[in-house]
């Protein structure tokens, strides 16, 4: 394989994963639908549609943070096993993968 299918794969399989990763989801959004301390944040969700109060809002508003804080924790968890897990598989193809096919 020539170094500029080489590039080609690499790069092909570099967007695939971004558009993997920039897809949509797709559902009522992540106050609903993530199973991090659902039970909690449903309640204080509730809490606070039925009764507006300063103490029910802070409530849900304390759920909601431990729930961003959460997904960012995930998030920077999976970005960087991606990036090392397509780090050593860019070497290992870029090492191993035949320059020339045999004649």
């Amino acid at each position: 394989m020539k170094k500029s299918a080489k590039i080609i794969v690499i790069v092909l399989v570099l967007l695939l994963e971004l558009a993997w990763a920039a897809w949509p989801h797709i559902g009522h959004g992540a106050v609903l639908d993530e199973p991090y301390r659902n039970a909690e944040r449903r309640v204080t969700l509730f809490a606070w549609l039925e009764h507006k109060t300063p103490e029910t809002k802070a409530a849900y508003d304390a759920e909601v943070e431990l729930l961003d804080k959460h997904m960012v924790r995930r998030a920077v968890a999976i970005l960087t096993v991606g990036l090392a897990f397509n780090a050593v598989g860019i070497y290992l193809f870029w090492r191993y993968a035949p320059t020339k096919t045999p004649a």
